[in-house]
């Protein structure tokens, strides 16, 4: 036992003192919630609430101590039958303690992000929220900035407690310590029962901001709508003269916060491991070369921090890159080919939008040209079509273009791109959730519209048209 931690009894004060604290919130209303904490790991035991009970008055002596089973070993009471959940983040994320609570806000969110619309992977299904530019980020451990993103798994709800924990597994260690269980609330988690608290508290605030954020959002629009005539609905946005649409990806056709919450997790967990069992293959060498000249060049005092000795790792600094989100290509490339055995088995799959491949299908069927133009490497590209929640999508493009041709602000790309299509810029519509990426478009003289989707880290098309779906689109000849 550490030294260091609080006695049995100790820590059954301080797990009673916590429920009674997040009752007085009112986030574990009548039998509401359930708590836990490690008394031990070996063998591993659980410090619980008894289920069925007002947690708020739970006596330090009434808490029971299940086993790694979820078996009751002491005290009288059942346990919660998410138990199981309880278990999982111990044994996977290493927590020394989980807290559950049924807030509004993570109610709410759960059921606005949850149930509808998911993509199902071998592992069930889940969708992520994603949470951003809040101060409040930094009270989440590793968490230095109040830029960074992070993207809470939502998963659907099953009563099946035993396949709702294998569900969530996968997704466990790219969360930043909490998940939401569509209807029904917060898991939040810590190394101990302090950092949990600590992080529920954080993890409940943004919840409580992003959905009054929605609130705020739906009542302009509402002052909005009710500025027009009654019984008018917002028109179809009309394009002529297009015989290509170009596509841009993220916030576009699929949501942002799979890139950020699922994909960027998935690369940078399996780096290491991906890099040791493809040490010799040419291409991987090279894309280490390119990656290893580039942090040569790179300005950033943290970038040159991490090239210490004569032989630094790059593995630290191609990490540090995906956190950033930086489009630098030979770590693009690197990414796509640890996606393409997550696709391959099943890990990962594409979650376009409802609208899209109904979309695709039917500009297609009336001759159009498809093409996309994404951040994302190329090899991404075609794995999120080809393993999309709609199925392989990729025959109905023609062509796919990534920074290889050019930065996506920058004009140039774009003009490179028509005359690769061998089209008139004019004939060509471009749709992107990015303002700077409409602008470089419109420069050329392509034909741009912007996506406006819920989850968007952007919503202000600035000057440009607003598409909410690629249903509201109307292209003619």
């Amino acid at each position: 036992m550490d030294p260091a931690a609080p006695s049995p009894a100790a820590l059954a004060q301080q797990l009673s003192d916590t429920m009674a604290a997040i009752h007085r919130r009112g986030w574990c209303d009548g039998t509401g919630g359930n708590f836990s904490c490690v008394l031990q790991r070996q063998p591993l035991q659980l410090l619980m609430a008894p289920s069925g009970v007002d947690k708020g008055t739970v006596a330090a002596a009434q808490l029971i101590v299940v086993d790694a089973s979820g078996t009751v070993v002491r005290g009288e009471g059942r346990a919660s039958a998410e138990t199981q959940l309880h278990l999982a983040l111990v044994e996977t994320c290493g927590a020394g303690a989980v807290l559950h609570t049924h807030s509004q806000a993570g109610t709410l969110l759960s059921q606005h992000y949850g149930p509808q619309g998911l993509p199902t992977t071998a592992n069930g299904a889940v969708a992520y929220l994603s949470l951003h530019d809040l101060e409040m980020l930094k009270g989440l451990e590793g968490i230095p900035s109040h830029e960074s993103r992070v993207a809470i798994p939502v998963l659907a709800n099953d009563q099946d407690l035993h396949r709702l924990r294998a569900t969530a597994e996968p997704h466990l260690a790219q969360a930043p310590y909490g998940l939401l269980i569509a209807g029904h609330g917060l898991y939040a988690w810590g190394r101990d029962l302090g950092a949990a608290r600590r992080h529920l508290e954080i993890l409940e605030f943004l919840l409580e901001q992003h959905w009054r954020q929605l609130l705020l959002r739906s009542l302009v629009g509402e002052r909005a709508t009710a500025t027009q005539p009654q019984g008018s609905a917002p028109s179809r946005v009309r394009v002529s003269g297009v015989r290509h649409v170009l596509l841009d990806i993220e916030g576009t056709t699929c949501p942002v916060s799979f890139v950020a919450g699922c994909l960027f997790p998935y690369a940078a967990n399996r780096l290491e491991e991906f890099l040791q069992a493809h040490a010799s293959n040419p291409t991987v060498q090279e894309l280490l070369a390119d990656v290893d000249a580039a942090w040569q060049q790179d300005p950033d005092p943290e970038a040159q921090a991490l090239r210490q000795g004569n032989n630094p790792e790059v593995v630290p600094y191609l990490r540090w890159l995906i956190a950033r989100d930086r489009k630098l290509t030979p770590l693009k490339q690197l990414q796509g080919l640890i996606w393409e055995q997550g696709y391959r088995e099943g890990a990962l799959v594409g979650p376009l939008f409802a609208d899209v491949p109904g979309a695709l299908r039917r500009w297609r069927g009336a001759g159009l040209e498809l093409s996309v133009y994404s951040s994302g490497s190329v090899a991404a590209q075609q794995l999120l079509y080809g393993h999309s929640n709609a199925g392989d999508l990729r025959p109905l493009f023609q062509q796919w273009f990534d920074t290889r041709i050019g930065p996506k602000q920058a004009p140039a790309s774009y003009a490179a791109i028509a005359q690769e299509l061998q089209a008139e810029p004019k004939q060509v519509l471009f749709i992107s959730d990015a303002v700077a990426e409409c602008e470089a478009a419109e420069a050329t003289g392509m034909q741009v519209l912007f996506s406006d989707r819920d989850g968007n880290p952007c919503r202000d098309p600035g000057r440009f048209e607003r598409i909410r779906s690629l249903d509201d689109v109307e292209l003619l000849a």
